[in-house]
């Protein structure tokens, strides 16, 4: 029985999202031009949107379009016209962002919108291939429509975030800022101005309630302003600790040269006394090599702070060989590891539907200890769970009743002088 678990008293792992960081992340691909025989292909899909016999000219005789009922595929010009030309209310535009053409074959992708340039609404995705017939003309050999377009993200403020523990009916939480998202080369041309902004905005949400929420600055520690926003963030004392994305900054654990650019932030880090959590992974390729660099060149450059590693492995999809590492130097008493902990973000979503990877990830959690481990939701809740529902995730993973309660009950040592793991 889990029914005398008591909700976590800390969530360890949130973010807010500011207007800024909204706009960005709801950004849209630019339209591209087209060639203009496909560009002429385009505008007369759009205009023949609800006259099937006109709009089955269009396709291929034996065209497929992607129906999202079973079985999915209507085969035949026909056929996926009547679907087509019955599946919109009102007329839209197929905004193309990507092409390609080779030979007599090619694809365009991009989005359907409704409306001119100054209120125009993204209904969905498209995807067409197309090829070219005798005369030159192109059509449409299948069509993949998806739908809903993209979420639109709204802002998330500090109210929010407290609105939303107090339905888990926990106390306190640790909020990371996304500055990081504006220094990203995955994301945005990195700018300054805007990860100092976003750090500020984070600690002033963070300020209206002193008692429940800690802000972490974050920035890309691969640039050459990392030092400088770190040494601003540490004097302003608005924050208690820094957050670093190693995915989102496109950090590379196999680049001697990222390596010691995040040593070096490291290292000031320790001496500045910050705590860090630290999304490790950054791609594919991730596991016991990439999770010994860490240990041996970043982690080892903190012996005097709180190291906390996101997502119990490193983020994203389970590594086992990672979090393999991680247990086994615990489990050796590596001096290096007796700061270091664990928070639980999303590790439910990732394992809680695989038997097998729930077994072996709660099997190392228990091999590093449960003091070690720190219940954390993500967020903000629009994009994740809500921190109630993320425990209720955490609780259906095959823990023990007095494991649960653990993981409730432990608070990180930057937040209380409370005992530290053995």
């Amino acid at each position: 029985m889990q029914g005398d678990v008591p909700p976590p008293r800390v969530d360890h792992h949130q973010h807010l999202l500011s207007p800024a960081g909204a706009e960005l992340l709801n950004r849209l691909a630019d339209p591209v031009a087209l060639p203009e025989a496909i560009e002429r292909l385009l505008a007369e899909r759009a205009k023949r949107w609800n006259d099937k016999q006109a709009l089955a000219k269009l396709f291929t005789p034996d065209s497929v379009v992607l129906s999202g009922d079973a079985p999915g595929w209507i085969a035949g010009s026909l056929r996926g016209a009547d679907f087509l030309s019955t599946r919109f209310a009102a007329a839209y535009r197929l905004v193309p962002t990507s092409y390609s053409i080779k030979g007599g074959h090619g694809h365009v992708a991009g989005y359907y919108r409704r409306g001119d340039d100054a209120q125009s609404r993204t209904l969905g995705y498209f995807h067409l291939t197309l090829d070219r017939a005798r005369d030159g003309s192109w059509r449409i050999a299948s069509e993949v429509p998806v739908f809903p377009g993209p979420r639109v993200q709204q802002p998330q403020t500090a109210a929010d975030l407290v609105r939303y523990l107090d339905e888990a009916g926990i106390r306190r939480a640790v909020v990371l800022s996304d500055a990081y998202y504006f220094d990203s080369p995955k994301l945005s041309a990195h700018s300054v101005d805007k990860v100092r902004a976003e750090n500020d905005w984070t600690a002033q949400q963070v300020m209206q309630f002193p008692e429940r929420l800690v802000a972490f600055c974050s920035f890309n520690p691969l640039l050459d302003y990392a030092l400088a926003e770190l040494e601003r963030c540490a004097a302003s004392g608005r924050f208690t600790g820094i957050k670093l994305h190693f995915g989102t900054s496109a950090v590379d654990l196999n680049n001697a040269d990222h390596v010691a650019k995040v040593r070096r932030v490291v290292e000031a880090v320790n001496r500045h006394r910050m705590p860090l959590i630290v999304h490790v992974r950054a791609g594919a390729d991730y596991g016991r090599e990439q999770a010994r660099v860490l240990l041996d060149r970043i982690i080892s450059a903190a012996p005097d702070v709180v190291f906390q590693i996101a997502h119990l492995w490193g983020g994203e999809q389970y590594s086992e060989a990672a979090l393999a590492v991680y247990a086994d130097a615990v489990a050796a008493d590596d001096a290096r590891m007796k700061n270091v902990y664990f928070d639980l973000a999303e590790v439910a979503l990732v394992v809680g539907n695989s038997d097998e990877m729930a077994r072996t990830a709660v099997a190392r959690m228990r091999q590093i200890g449960m003091s070690r481990m720190l219940y954390g939701s993500d967020g903000p809740v629009a994009d994740s769970m809500s921190p109630a529902d993320a425990w209720k995730a955490v609780r259906k993973l095959p823990l023990r009743d007095d494991e649960l309660k653990t993981i409730a009950e432990n608070v990180a040592p930057y937040l209380s002088a409370g005992k530290r793991p053995p």
